[in-house]
């Protein structure tokens, strides 16, 4: 990590209040994906919009980097997957990350997203994956 990456990281863990980030992970140098996240200081959480569409091995290890980079980074307790209801390919993905280890979150679950109305809440999936140490 270079000396203005480190900047921007402290800089996000200094705030106070959740902060929106825009991660870019790169698979190739030619080929990236953009995760729109908002990191909760107050409950050291990391909320993330799936994009919408993606290549499966881009998804893939720019999913894994980007659990990388709440653990090891931000140093995160938890990750919270916010899934649009209205996707096709849903249960294909709740499965999938079912399978390394999210959980579903309700909510009305106090960790659930606070930038998301509570009116509009009934429009996603939340699964949550705790970070152990």
């Amino acid at each position: 990590m270079n000396q203005q990456e480190a900047a921007v990281i402290q800089e996000v863990l200094s705030q106070s209040v959740p902060t929106a980030i825009t991660l870019k992970l790169f698979v190739t140098p030619q080929k990236c994906s953009s995760w729109e996240t908002i990191f909760n200081p107050n409950d050291n959480i990391l909320y993330v919009s799936l994009p919408s569409a993606m290549s499966h091995e881009a998804s893939k290890h720019s999913f894994i980097s980007l659990l990388e980079f709440a653990e090891e980074k931000l140093e995160c307790d938890g990750v919270v997957l916010c899934i649009r209801k209205d996707r096709l390919d849903r249960p294909n993905l709740v499965r999938t990350f079912s399978f390394v280890g999210f959980q579903p979150l309700s909510p009305k679950s106090p960790l659930a997203p606070p930038h998301i109305e509570e009116q509009q809440r009934n429009e996603y999936l939340f699964m949550i994956y705790n970070i152990e140490e």
